[in-house]
C-alpha cells in the first residue's frame, strides 16, 4: 500500500474517533463567525508536549503543514469548523488528530490518537491536544 493510500485510509478511520474539546483565545488576528480559512501559525500543546502546528489550507479544504516539524496532511470544513489530520514520520502516518476550530477562529481543541510504537506511546493511544494562533502565516 503507498504512503498516500494509507495516509487517506488513516484520515478515513479517523473521522469516526470523537470526543473533542474547545478553546478560545484573545488574540488579534483575523477573526469570523465562521472561519473560512485556518492557514497560520498555531502554538499547541498534545499530551504535555509543547510546539509549533503549522497550517496550509488549499481552496477546496485540503490542509498541510507541520506539527512538531513532522509533516501533517488533513481536510478542514469551514462549515462545521471541523478539523481531521494524520501526523507522518517517514512517510507512514502515526497520529491521527481530530477537533474543532473555536468560533472566532483563533483556537482549536480536540483528541489526538497514537496508532503504533512511537516517542515511546503504545498504539491505540488517545490524548487530548490544544492550539492558539499565533500568525495568520505559517511558520
Amino acid at each position: 500500500m503507498s504512503a498516500n493510500l494509507k495516509t487517506r485510509a488513516a484520515l478515513a478511520a479517523g473521522i469516526m474517533l470523537g470526543g473533542m474539546t474547545m478553546l478560545s483565545a484573545d488574540v488579534a488576528l483575523s477573526q469570523s463567525a465562521t472561519p473560512g480559512n485556518i492557514t497560520g501559525r498555531w502554538s499547541t500543546i498534545a499530551n504535555t508536549r509543547s510546539g509549533t502546528l503549522n497550517i496550509t489550507q488549499s481552496a477546496n479544504g485540503t490542509i498541510s503543514g507541520t506539527i512538531f516539524e513532522n509533516p501533517l496532511q488533513g481536510y478542514y470544513t469551514p462549515s462545521s469548523r471541523r478539523i481531521v489530520f494524520v501526523r507522518i514520520a517517514n512517510g507512514i502516518p502515526f497520529q491521527f488528530y481530530s477537533g474543532w476550530i473555536s468560533i472566532n477562529g483563533l483556537g482549536l481543541g480536540g483528541q489526538f490518537n497514537v496508532w503504533n510504537i512511537s516517542d515511546g506511546a503504545a498504539g491505540g493511544v488517545d490524548y487530548n491536544f490544544s492550539a492558539t494562533k499565533v500568525s495568520d502565516f505559517p511558520k
